[in-house]
């Protein structure tokens, strides 16, 4: 009867405790061999002085472009003549250069809208002859936005999807504006989101 009142005991008090795996050894604290943690922050501490080079540089580009419209920067040369397609002479550097710059025209949504609503017709239908040739259907707007929502639901997934447009690209940025990262591919865009 004791012994099942210590195993009692003994399990209650578990219960509270908090393990940690994994075995220390002395190795662990030796700095002549390698070590992966160790070794990782080295190297994060060796990137440290390009790394703030690099923030620098983009601050000092943000404060030469933030007061120049659109207009001003595709006069410039700096980003492309359109929304639409791209042009031919696009690459993926010079796109890198553009997304940076185009990022600066775009206001966030707040962290409460996840999706772009189709807030126009609801109604599903076809072509109705008796009413003169009205539709009621789905607009371009719901369609534009279910479009949209499809690629949000595939990135937030962890999965990578394809835009064709720059202002479906500017769209995305403003649910995550962050996080959204690109590639341009000779015509189209890659998008997926850094985790």
């Amino acid at each position: 009867m004791q012994q099942i009142t210590e195993n009692h005991k003994t399990e209650k008090h578990n219960s509270h405790q908090t393990f940690y795996g994994g075995i220390i050894n002395a190795e662990d604290f030796d700095t002549n061999s390698p070590n992966k943690k160790r070794i990782s922050n080295q190297i994060d501490a060796s990137n440290l002085k390009q790394c703030l080079k690099q923030k620098i540089e983009r601050r000092k580009d943000y404060e030469k472009y933030k007061h120049m419209t659109l207009e001003e920067l595709r006069e410039m040369k700096l980003i492309s003549n359109t929304n639409g397609r791209p042009q031919s002479t696009l690459t993926d550097e010079k796109w890198q250069k553009e997304f940076k710059l185009r990022k600066m025209f775009i206001t966030p949504y707040d962290k409460k809208t996840t999706k772009m609503s189709g807030k126009y017709s609801k109604e599903s239908g076809i072509w109705n002859e008796e009413t003169m040739g009205e539709y009621h259907g789905c607009t371009n707007w719901q369609e534009y936005c279910w479009f949209i929502n499809d690629i949000l639901g595939n990135i937030r997934s962890g999965q990578r999807d394809y835009c064709y447009y720059f202002y479906q690209i500017m769209d995305l940025l403003k649910f995550h504006f962050n996080t959204l990262r690109t590639r341009y591919c000779d015509g189209y865009w890659e998008v997926w989101l850094e985790r």
